[in-house]
């Protein structure tokens, strides 16, 4: 469940989204996030309400100018995409077992070994809603964005988990990895940037299970990065052939680059399948799943 709080009723200016999940609790009146939060299968609600996250969309005055200058106020907003994504990664979205727009209605599965948290990272990820519920659930997560819009998000990250976040200022490259964690860091999109990335999460030869992105193909406002996008995405792949890739898109438009962009994934070299797993009528909200070629 995902609201949306305004602070101004005179102007309805958005201050900041308020989202829970189900089956993820705390206790009444506990503001430490992380201590009974997910309820035990069969265990009844003994005074504990759903866990709610609250995230601040405002800036500080010294970061809006960024977003005057490019594309980047994108990620200051919750996009249908994103919710549909993290809807459809933990099984609650509804599929069509039909072939309506050619998808597929194929369930979410991850082909994973051995018994190690699994980890996702989420590109292009703004304010970092469908990477934070899926943190909640368990996994290991990696927010990355550009570096000049990660101070609202790392705020964010600190203000809501606080027991497992890890900080870029208090973290270096040599320190073990920790049990549970979230956190967010720059990445530019290339396949030197997965390089760095990886080397300093000492995530080199593992690579991530999960990788995501939602809302980041759109030519008029981000041109045609797509190319670099699909440059990681198959960096990532190589990597790791058997993590699973979730791009979960909204289309606005004949010229909004999406089948440009599909296409060109279908050719990559470390790419195996790609395969259209739903498409939402109402909303033309369209979800792809990429494997690699160990799948």
């Amino acid at each position: 469940r995902v609201s949306v709080d305004r602070g101004h009723p005179s102007t309805q200016l958005e201050e900041a989204v308020t989202f829970s999940w189900p089956g993820i609790y705390q206790r009444r009146g506990d503001d430490s996030t992380e201590e009974d939060m997910q309820q035990q299968e069969g265990e009844e609600d003994d005074g504990r309400v759903l866990r709610r996250i609250t995230i601040s969309t405002l800036l500080e005055e010294d970061d809006l100018a960024p977003l005057f200058g490019g594309c980047q106020w994108a990620g200051t907003r919750l996009w249908g995409a994103a919710v549909r994504a993290i809807q459809y990664l933990a099984g609650h979205l509804e599929m069509q077992e039909n072939s309506i727009n050619g998808s597929s209605g194929a369930k979410f599965e991850l082909n994973k070994c051995g018994d190690n948290t699994t980890t996702l990272l989420e590109l292009g990820c703004g304010l970092g809603v469908p990477g934070m519920i899926y943190h909640m659930l368990g996994s290991n997560v990696v927010l990355t964005d550009q570096e000049d819009i990660l101070v609202q998000l790392e705020k964010n990250l600190e203000d809501n988990f606080q027991s497992t976040v890890i900080s870029n200022e208090s973290s270096s490259p040599d320190s073990t990895p920790a049990k549970q964690y979230i956190r967010a860091m720059p990445l530019s999109w290339s396949r030197k940037g997965v390089h760095s990335l990886l080397e300093h999460l000492q995530l080199s030869t593992a690579g991530f299970d999960i990788v995501l992105n939602c809302d980041c193909v759109f030519e008029p406002l981000y041109g045609k990065s797509w190319h670099l996008l699909n440059e990681t995405i198959d960096e990532l792949l190589r990597v790791n052939p058997k993590c699973v890739v979730v791009s979960s898109m909204e289309r606005r438009g004949p010229a909004d680059g999406i089948d440009l962009f599909i296409e060109e994934m279908k050719n990559m070299e470390y790419v195996g399948s790609v395969e259209k797993v739903y498409y939402e009528e109402k909303r033309k909200i369209e979800i792809y799943v990429t494997r690699g070629l160990g799948e």
